[in-house]
């Protein structure tokens, strides 16, 4: 995994410290990440709707991404699915998100009320814990921390490559 991010966060970096976006680059690198963690979980049947659903990565609270993830989702698919980026504001609007990220302003009864075979990814270097994944700052580069008791609760498998990269793991 480091080896197909590596080159990701390279081109980000140049593409937009050339660019004169807004957008830091922190936050490129963990919308980065959410948009690569995918290929490294595995989801029961039931989380999609039928065969032909896409695979959706849904934002909740404060958007800290703007249009990085976006950009960085555009075209992409995980197994065989497009994958498509939601803002959510509400429970109904989780219901067929495969990924939630829990950004800042969230109301814990948005991620309780999902109830299902759902990623959830936080950003605890900013205050938000909880998620499956959280992010954290670690010698001054962005990681990340997996409650794989969670995953499992979950129905979700998470792969073992994916489970060495993490700084820990809760079993």
């Amino acid at each position: 995994m480091r080896r197909c991010l590596r080159p990701i966060v390279g081109a980000m970096m140049a593409v937009y410290a050339g660019s004169g976006l807004a957008a830091p680059l922190e936050q490129a690198i963990k919308a980065s990440y959410v948009t690569k963690f995918a290929p490294f979980i595995e989801w029961p049947a039931t989380a999609f709707a039928g065969p032909a659903s896409p695979f959706v990565i849904c934002l909740a609270g404060r958007d800290s991404f703007g249009p990085v993830i976006d950009d960085l989702a555009r075209g992409q698919r995980v197994r065989g699915r497009p994958v498509q980026i939601r803002r959510v504001t509400d429970t109904a609007s989780v219901g067929d998100c495969q990924i939630l990220v829990i950004g800042a302003g969230t109301d814990g009864t948005l991620i309780e009320g999902a109830g299902r075979s759902m990623l959830t990814i936080s950003d605890k270097s900013a205050g938000i814990d909880g998620g499956m994944i959280r992010f954290v700052r670690q010698g001054g580069r962005i990681r990340f921390e997996i409650d794989n008791g969670a995953a499992r609760a979950a129905r979700l498998t998470i792969s073992s490559k994916l489970l060495g990269l993490a700084v820990t793991v809760n079993p």
